[in-house]
């Protein structure tokens, strides 16, 4: 499930912090104001943009005068993350409240990495954030710098498993380190931004297994601040998550070994209905499969040379593709010699078919009996070819 809120932008975005010393002018309750103070500044246009739940509007401009100065007023409708910015890869993130003013100071150059600031709680928070996070990227340089000097020599294989490790260290520690922020700054809109923080391309959290993060920070914030969307919208997605985990508790208890599974009906290749439970009388290996699976398209030629060999002894295949282009699914039918039942809704994850036979990850099947009764989930081409030779004779 795709999950569309503010922080998967500040993922494309990495999220960051500029500094000032400016105090040219203050805020009253209902505004707030950042003074800015640019060197290196050369007549840029300074943006301020307010990061909403969906997207980045922008609400002002201003051009930097010859001191490289500059003044943003704005009324908020209350605490929210906003965007200073010269250009897409030259800006910092803010998280500002009604009645702050902010002095920054910074290098028009590199924004993100010469920033200093004051004035605001919020924003400080986040620069914390995510300077431990430029920390531990100079860190992972450090060992790119090591593998490639390394590729060629005799021992880099070794050489590579000790970058590994060290790696792995280095985002356990960034983890440990997001963890401890979020339980320090539980009442902090900024912990939105530790929770949903990335790490190379992976999240530094996961949903599924630090999900008790998700549901303490939004239980916190949900109290802290009931009207904003920010807060609103990771409530949302924590109660999601944990519909999600009942459902899945459910599927699971209708799945178990020696329960009838759960009736599937859905068209063929032609567009004919062609249901589970007409395969009763025979032994019958559930495929989810999708033409787009590398690791499923590999698995195939395995799975017909059991197919031909047990097909004639009562054993059929149904295959459920998890495609969206019915074209790529027919013609990966056709390059692999996929002879046996192949149906889909062709809804790609969003097919029902995913939560009801609780499959997270393709390829993935069940073994049925003659009776349409489980007999084992997730089998190997040794496994299933094992139980076929001594069930069918």
């Amino acid at each position: 499930m795709k999950i569309k809120s503010l922080f998967f932008c500040l993922v494309f975005f990495f999220v960051t912090v500029f500094i000032s010393c400016s105090d040219s002018k203050s805020a009253d309750e209902d505004n707030f104001v950042i003074n800015g103070k640019l060197y290196n500044a050369k007549e840029d246009t300074v943006y301020l943009e307010e990061l909403t739940i969906n997207e980045r509007v922008v609400l002002d401009s201003v051009k930097v005068d010859k001191k490289g100065e500059f003044i943003f007023k704005y009324k908020p409708l209350q605490i929210g993350f906003y965007i200073l910015k010269i250009d897409e890869n030259n800006f910092v993130t803010l998280l500002i409240d009604k009645g702050e003013t902010i002095n920054v100071s910074a290098d028009a150059r590199e924004l993100a990495n010469s920033y200093k600031l004051e004035g605001s709680e919020g924003s400080e928070l986040i620069r914390a954030i995510n300077a431990k996070l430029r920390n531990n990227y100079k860190r992972v340089d450090s060992l790119q710098s090591v593998f490639e000097k390394s590729r060629y020599l005799d021992n880099f294989m070794q050489i590579k498993d000790s970058l590994d490790l060290i790696y792995f260290e280095i985002l356990n520690d960034q983890k440990k380190y997001v963890k401890s922020f979020i339980d320090s700054n539980l009442t902090s809109l900024a912990s939105l931004i530790a929770l949903y923080q990335t790490f190379g391309q992976e999240p530094v959290l996961s949903e599924k297994e630090d999900f008790a993060f998700f549901e303490k920070l939004s239980t916190s914030l949900i109290k802290q601040y009931p009207n904003n969307p920010h807060s609103q919208d990771l409530y949302k997605r924590v109660q999601e998550i944990k519909k999600n985990i009942k459902d899945k508790l459910k599927a699971e208890e209708l799945l178990k070994i020696g329960n009838v599974a759960p009736e599937i009906t859905l068209n063929n290749t032609d567009g004919q209905v062609v249901t589970l439970s007409s395969l009763k009388g025979k032994t019958v290996l559930i495929d989810f499969w999708a033409s787009w699976c590398g690791p499923c398209r590999k698995a195939n030629p395995e799975i017909r040379k059991v197919y031909q060999k047990f097909k004639n002894k009562g054993f059929e295949i149904y295959g459920v593709s998890f495609d969206r282009d019915k074209q790529a699914w027919l013609n990966a039918i056709k390059m692999d010699k996929l002879d046996w039942i192949n149906v889909s809704d062709l809804l790609y994850w969003q097919s029902p078919l995913a939560k009801l036979y609780n499959v997270e990850a393709i390829p993935y099947n069940y073994l049925i009996d003659k009776e349409g009764k489980i007999i084992n989930k997730d089998v190997n081409i040794i496994e299933l070819e094992s139980y076929l030779k001594v069930n069918l004779k």
